[in-house]
């Protein structure tokens, strides 16, 4: 058995100031996020320092959410950074590569050498933290959670869940992004569906049990992940659903990122410690 057991205190300032009004909140977020990071990285806490280069070709990818300098989100954070700075920061000097790399939505790292050099140096730096903050949220979390909200789901578990795709795959309406995952798995709603989760969703005029769509959802999103249903987060979340772990209070029984089990609890904080 693994558990995460370290309480981590930091200042209440640091935590993200633009809370969505929908879906997860308290300790049900600070949960999903936790078990996001243990799918992502194998622990709880956030790594705002984490820089290297992707396998896939997406540039380099840093930071709490992997924001990639191919896909102009790692670049997002640049600019939230230099709006708190006053844009004449550290980064200043990789501007016009940064913003060229994401307008061509471009692997390539020439130009860029410096550029994990310098994150890596902010890895303390709280107005740096804010800056990954602010496009996390924009571009992640609060999507997710509003999506989640507009198709009426509200367990847990299901919220949770919006929030790790839209990590994993992105948070859009294309095929193979969180929205598009949607899209299809409601397309497989053809008749009533009944359970015992309490919530019933209502699709295509049709009434599913939320739990019942959950399911379908995690066998859709598993045909545009490269480990298919192996892969660790459905996995886990098929595991909580399998204990009945549908809404979360304090502590919830998972599989970590080796496939071992344990729990994750609101004792602990997926913000890291500031020593």
């Amino acid at each position: 058995m693994f558990k995460y057991s370290s309480i981590l205190a930091v200042a209440s300032a640091l935590l993200f100031s633009g809370v969505t009004k929908a879906g997860l909140s308290g300790c049900p977020q600070n949960l999903a996020i936790q078990l996001t990071n243990v799918f992502q990285i194998g622990q709880i806490s956030f790594q705002y320092s984490n820089c290297e280069k992707d396998n896939a070709g997406k540039g380099y990818v840093a930071g709490i959410a992997n924001f990639c300098t191919g896909t102009g989100d790692a670049w997002d954070v640049v600019q939230a950074y230099h709006k708190i700075t006053g844009g004449n920061d550290e980064f200043t000097s990789l501007d016009d590569v940064l913003a060229e790399r994401a307008e061509a939505s471009s692997g390539s790292t020439s130009g860029l050498s410096e550029f994990c050099p310098i994150w890596q140096s902010l890895a303390t730096n709280q107005k740096f933290w804010s800056a990954q903050g602010t496009v996390f949220e924009s571009l992640y979390f609060n999507p997710s959670q509003k999506l989640a909200d507009s198709l009426g789901l509200k367990l847990s578990v299901s919220q949770a869940a919006f929030y790790d795709t839209a990590i994993s795959l992105g948070a859009g309406n294309e095929s193979g992004s969180l929205g598009g995952i949607v899209k299809a798995t409601n397309k497989k709603v053809t008749k009533d569906v009944s359970g015992d989760s309490g919530s019933t969703l209502e699709i295509n005029g049709h009434s599913i049990d939320e739990i019942e769509w959950l399911n379908m959802f995690f066998d859709t999103r598993a045909e545009y992940e490269d480990e298919g249903d192996s892969n660790i987060s459905i996995l886990s979340y098929k595991y909580i659903i399998e204990k009945g772990e549908y809404t979360w209070d304090h502590e919830i029984e998972v599989l970590n990122h080796e496939g071992d089990v344990g729990s994750v609890t609101c004792d602990n904080s997926y913000v890291p410690y500031l020593g």
